[in-house]
């Protein structure tokens, strides 16, 4: 075989091979942006139309970026309807003994991301529902809600004690709800679940008529077991109380009795 021969199958040779990694090279981008493209589409479809709201007691922040120290874009109130349009990476994030992670979502016309810890599937009570319309009125949402209406004890003030069900996975979450059911004081926020066994928290400053506003809480191993909040004023007394038997939906027990 001539010189000139071998230099043309050469040629030959390394423009098949450089094909066959240019071919391999599109292959690869063509799965890697499939890849991506079907990552979108997965939770587009899984973020498309929920809706969350805003359960701070002090409202959200509206970020630029997916990032606690960003830009401000809007300050969204208590009781905010925003709309889930996606998750922004694993990084778990704490804010105020509460975790959570970013979520990109729209809220009033813009696009931004905020804190999931203080984002809930369900909605506050609306300054127009009782406590007990609003419960079976979020029971028409979330069939499996548990309502009970029941007299005290004739031994007992005459009153009711309700219990009930709320189909949340956080501590925090269902203290924010009933927060809201209730109207608690908000300078009794969220407690550290880290702590005592046994702790009871006054209401700082509490009206002179009131005779008693704190809040009891339970632990175990620095898990909070049980929240219990108390009022009393001449002639009026009500408390609640927030557990979670075996770690299933929390289960709320609202007492009010009058003398």
């Amino acid at each position: 075989m001539t010189t000139s021969s071998r230099i043309f199958l050469f040629a030959l040779l390394f423009i098949g091979l450089c094909s066959c990694k240019e071919n391999a090279a599109s292959q690869n981008n063509v799965a890697v942006k499939d890849s991506v493209a079907t990552t979108k589409t997965a939770i587009t479809k899984n973020f498309k139309g929920q809706k969350r709201y805003v359960i701070a007691p002090n409202g959200l922040s509206l970020r630029k970026e997916a990032s606690l120290e960003s830009e401000k874009l809007a300050d969204m109130p208590l009781g905010s309807e925003v709309v889930l349009l996606g998750e922004v990476g694993p990084e778990i994030l704490e804010v105020g003994h509460i975790k959570g992670k970013m979520l990109k979502l729209g809220y009033d016309g813009l696009v931004g991301y905020a804190f999931s810890g203080y984002l809930s599937p369900i909605r506050l009570r609306s300054a127009d529902e009782s406590a007990e319309a609003y419960i079976l009125n979020l029971k028409e949402k979330f069939p499996d809600i548990h309502f009970e209406s029941r007299p005290t004890d004739p031994d007992f003030h005459e009153g009711a004690i309700n219990t009930y069900t709320l189909p949340v996975t956080n501590w925090h979450e269902a203290f924010y709800l009933v927060a809201g059911i209730y109207e608690l004081p908000k300078s009794l926020g969220f407690p550290n679940p880290k702590g005592p066994d046994k702790e009871l928290l006054e209401e700082p400053n509490k009206p002179e008529e009131v005779w008693s506003s704190d809040m009891g809480i339970t632990r175990t191993n620095n898990t909070l077991t049980k929240i219990v909040y108390s009022y009393r004023a001449e002639g009026f007394g009500y408390s609640v109380e927030i557990t979670r038997p075996d770690n299933t939906d929390f289960r709320i027990e609202y007492l009010v009795f009058v003398d």
